[in-house]
């Protein structure tokens, strides 16, 4: 379902086929009519100013790995502190606080003044330890409270006045993220959040922007719900990041959250909802002979050859193979906030095109992809997506 389509004709038959199903599954049907407009750099209806800080922030996600990640980029540092200062171009008097260390549910991270942007910056590091994969592997969901309601929470005296005061506050606010990521996010707040204080209170024209890859990313949106009544003005940008949280809760919903996602990045449709659909479909093919001889038979041809009809049975039938489970334990998570389609090379052949768009989560990320490259780490490495946004803002800026 991965070939590249790009005729006219099927860029229509694509739209026909949505017109006349409305409720079809898009991501189903993007996998088999991929469509390409352009053969450069493109940003579509990204706003420029957006642009300008998802490409300068990418370098502060990339340097939070510290020299050892870059090694993979040929580049060889003298200690975590100097790739910090070389990379971002950030001068040592600006560095307010580093932790390279990190530990389960309490990720690396640095918290740093961006003078140009005017800018307090914590950008948090994904997974490079033992001690983050625990974390990550804590991934079933958790509801949580804003930091303010925490603090509001604890003034309650009777254990059942405080749980009529969470569930209340649960109600209206609707947040609920992968519990690694959750406690993690609280011990970050628990290191970080006096220092941001200060340095705001000190700095009034500054606003706190927090930035991660991977682990980081998902980090830095559970953040951006947990400080939502904390600090004004917080941006967050992520980048790779995994799947957080379930469909119309908080982070996923919170539109401070700039994710920006890479075409086949392993970990962005990778959750316990996930795994129970690819368990559930491969129990139902295992069982039913029927069924596999029919899928079979109707895919025998490449996609862009096959007929409307049986394009719309496969839809059909991959609808049906999703886990009915509304187990909590098994819910399906998905990348917080607003979300950036990346597709790009960063080796080999048309490394000039690349496109960043815009899509709903439920739409690119609802099914996991199983193909031969679907655990290739070199589509989720923080370098990719340092290189393929400073390409599109090269290419935008070019033509500005």
């Amino acid at each position: 379902y991965t070939k590249a389509v790009t005729t006219t004709n099927n860029q229509n038959q694509f739209q026909l086929l949505k017109n006349k199903n409305e409720n079809i599954n898009t991501d189903f049907i993007n996998l088999a009519f991929k469509t390409s407009n352009s053969n450069s750099a493109s940003s579509e209806i990204i706003d420029y100013e957006l642009l300008a800080d998802l490409a300068h922030y990418s370098v502060f996600a990339h340097a939070a790995y510290g020299w050892k990640m870059g090694l993979l980029s040929g580049k060889l540092h003298a200690g975590d502190l100097a790739t910090l200062l070389r990379k971002t171009g950030i001068q040592r008097r600006h560095v307010i606080a580093t932790n390279w260390k990190s530990q389960t549910h309490l990720p690396a991270y640095f918290l740093v003044r961006d003078v140009e942007r005017k800018k307090i910056v914590l950008c948090i590091r994904g997974t490079l330890s033992a001690k983050d994969i625990l974390t990550d592997l804590c991934c079933t969901a958790e509801d949580f409270l804003s930091l303010e309601e925490e603090i509001q929470g604890e003034k309650v005296q009777s254990s059942d006045d405080f749980d009529l005061f969470r569930m209340n506050f649960r109600t209206k606010y609707r947040a609920r993220a992968h519990q690694g990521m959750v406690s993690a996010a609280r011990g970050v707040s628990n290191m970080t959040r006096t220092l941001i204080s200060s340095e705001l209170a000190a700095n009034p024209e500054y606003n706190l922007v927090i930035v991660g890859h991977s682990l980081g990313g998902g980090v830095a949106a559970v953040l951006a719900s947990l400080w939502r009544d904390t600090f004004m003005g917080l941006t967050v940008y992520a980048y790779g990041c995994p799947c957080v949280a379930p469909l119309d809760v908080h982070p996923t919903i919170n539109e401070s959250i700039i994710s920006v996602v890479g075409e086949g990045d392993p970990f962005s449709s990778l959750s316990l909802g996930h795994l129970a659909d690819v368990s559930f479909a491969l129990s139902q093919l295992c069982e039913d002979h029927d069924l596999r001889s029919e899928i079979l038979n109707r895919t025998k041809s490449n996609v862009d050859e096959m007929s409307e009809k049986d394009i719309l049975w496969c839809d059909r039938t991959l609808e049906s193979l999703q886990s009915p489970s509304s187990d909590n334990k098994t819910e399906k998570f998905y990348p917080p906030g607003r979300i950036l389609h990346m597709r790009g090379n960063l080796f080999g052949s048309n490394i000039n095109e690349v496109t960043l768009t815009e899509v709903r989560p439920e739409q690119v990320f609802r099914n996991l992809k199983i193909h031969p490259r679907m655990f290739d780490l070199s589509l989720h490495i923080p370098h990719r997506y340092e290189i393929l946004l400073s390409r599109i803002w090269s290419s935008v800026s070019k033509n500005k």
